[in-house]
């Protein structure tokens, strides 16, 4: 009798099928040019300075450097932040039911990346996250934390 226990083989293994490498798993993301969102950067801060937080807060959110490197994310998180401090926190719920579905994702994805970073940890910006991501949920519900949860693009 062979000392094989024919009950433990994963037969799965040898289905070529069924094997999907981390490179599959990632949605396909075009790549990023730092030049763009350094424009974008100065774009937003023009629109800051003219007093329209809104358009501001639309275009920092509008197209995520999903395929950046972490120098073009964290300069672009800084970005978004600076766009969330200069927010008065009674304006923050017209401005999250103005953002659409996609925009209010990627908020809450900045939120909880402002939260576990230091830039947004320091300068009493913390509060002010927390402000938004209270505002935000109350909002929206949990769909958006749901959405970042199950979303393998990272900001």
């Amino acid at each position: 009798m062979s000392e094989i226990n024919w009950r433990r083989i994963n037969i799965d293994q040898y289905d070529p099928d069924s094997f999907m490498s981390a490179e599959e798993l990632l949605p396909p993301v075009p790549p990023v040019v730092a030049a763009d969102y350094a424009n974008l950067a100065q774009l937003v801060r023009g629109l800051l300075s003219k007093g329209d937080i809104s358009q501001a807060l639309i275009t920092a959110l509008e197209n995520p450097p999903y395929g950046g490197d972490e120098i073009v994310k964290a300069s672009h998180l800084k970005t978004v932040l600076e766009v969330l401090t200069a927010t008065k926190s009674s304006d923050i719920t017209s401005l999250v039911e103005s953002l659409s579905q996609e925009q209010q994702t990627t908020l809450i994805k900045y939120l909880y990346k402002g939260m576990s970073s230091i830039l947004g940890q320091s300068n009493g910006n913390a509060g002010i996250l927390l402000t938004w991501f209270q505002k935000t949920i109350d909002t929206t519900g949990s769909g958006p934390i749901v959405r970042h949860i199950s979303d393998r693009r990272t900001v």
